[in-house]
């Protein structure tokens, strides 16, 4: 086993990450740019977290960030188990499916035979009906593995390419993908139209989000969510835009996402925000982004679903919005409603005050008045646009009753969050 990882960003070799050490613990972990990347051209850094400079990185800064490119959880364990990788083995699993992550990261041995490609006669839904109804968490990640494709979370979802006569299909080697493919959860059903409302409504109401189209795939709902990481250029090629989370660009484990885990919480991502010097659009984005999750009711809304896009010139800018679930439409029993990020005093993501509105304004850097008005805008926004996102969903094959489910509880949730500012709104 290879102890040595060859690192690429926009397809040029940017260094090396390696382990030592019988443990492989986070300490045994190095990161160096190599002497021809840093005499290039505008080298780029890896993160905000890992800059540029002769000397290595080490511990677990280094670690962090390369593991956040890992799936999470039963996903993980799945593909884990499939390569036979052991569950703590992390520099192991980023070796096997480090090939193409999110952004622009490839990551390899130094010796890596080549992958075989999958047979292009085989489709995609052929491959996924293959899994079987009955397989579990992360059957659908499985198909991607053997072709080295790491897509970090801890929702099951596939990295593909949508061809121009709408077909699905795997990437060849060294290509890269257009689209996620994310199936329905098995443990939270539904979530699927869940997550297609809240993107959904997030563009109808021109915030920065990721394209979504629900559709069936092996008699299996899904989300089609087009890569924002991925650009077009004037030949029609796809290229790639580097991409890291909050919780890579501040340092932090994927197990350290939530707030009350001891990672980060607004603070510091608002000074990330601002100390990177964004600008005015990334400020804002970052309030609209925080009252729009407690608009729909989303009490997961952590670091890792914030991120930072960064082109070949190495201009960063804040990533549009994804993972926007309104939590509050699942059962009080799996979801709790407590935010994921504070908000002042708050203990329920339903039940945020003017005051702690206040709060948040204050400890960030926002206006108070400021803060209060942009919510009541965003609350009339969600009001007016939220059936016509909710029959959006239905007309792509969503459950109806589900559908309507959830936006009864947006609309309830965000009607009262507004008159919580303002009192209730007049005709």
């Amino acid at each position: 086993m290879s102890d040595r990882l060859e690192v690429e960003l926009f397809g040029r070799s940017a260094g090396t990450v390696a382990i030592s050490g019988p443990l492989r613990s986070p300490e045994d972990w190095t990161f160096a740019y190599s002497e021809d990347y840093l005499a290039s051209d505008k080298p780029v850094a890896l993160s905000v977290s890992l800059p540029l400079r002769r000397e290595p990185h080490a511990g677990a800064p280094v670690r962090n960030w390369f593991c956040n490119l890992l799936p999470e959880g039963a996903v993980r364990e799945a593909v884990g188990a499939r390569l036979r990788i052991p569950d703590r083995d992390d520099f192991a699993l980023l070796a096997a499916i480090g090939g193409e992550c999110a952004g622009a990261v490839s990551i390899r041995a130094p010796d890596a035979a080549p992958v075989s490609l999958q047979d292009e006669e085989t489709d995609l839904e052929t491959l996924l009906y293959l899994q079987g109804e009955d397989a579990g968490e992360g059957s659908w990640a499985l198909v991607g593995a053997p072709l080295r494709l790491s897509l970090a979370g801890a929702q099951d979802k596939i990295a593909v390419i949508v061809e121009p006569d709408g077909r699905l299909r795997l990437p060849r080697l060294g290509e890269s993908s257009t689209h996620i493919l994310k199936p329905d959860s098995r443990r939270f059903r539904g979530l699927r139209d869940l997550e297609g409302l809240g993107l959904t409504l997030a563009r109808a109401i021109d915030l920065d989000a990721a394209h979504v189209v629900p559709i069936e795939v092996a008699n299996r709902p899904a989300l089609l969510i087009e890569r924002y990481d991925r650009k077009t250029d004037v030949e029609g090629d796809t290229q790639r835009l580097h991409q890291e989370d909050f919780c890579q660009a501040l340092g932090y484990p994927s197990e350290l996402k939530y707030e009350v885990q001891g990672g980060p919480g607004l603070l510091a991502c608002s000074r990330l925000v601002r100390q990177l010097g964004l600008g005015p659009i990334a400020v804002q984005g970052l309030l609209d982004w925080v009252a729009f999750n407690v608009l729909i009711g989303n009490a997961d809304a952590h670091a890792k679903n914030l991120a930072l896009l960064c082109d070949h010139n190495g201009r960063r800018r804040l990533a549009p919005f994804y993972d926007l679930v309104p939590t509050l439409a699942l059962p009080e029993s799996l979801i709790d409603r407590t935010p994921a990020l504070r908000i002042g005093e708050a203990r329920r993501i339903d039940n945020i005050s003017a005051n702690d509105w206040r709060a948040f304004a204050s400890q960030t850097g926002y206006g108070s008045r400021f803060v209060l008005r942009r919510v009541v805008e965003l609350a009339d926004a969600v009001l007016s646009h939220l059936s016509i996102s909710a029959a959006s969903i239905v007309q792509h094959g969503g459950d109806e009753a589900r559908v309507q489910r959830a936006a009864n509880i947006i609309a309830k949730n965000a009607r009262q969050t507004r008159n919580r500012i303002a009192g209730p709104a007049t005709d």
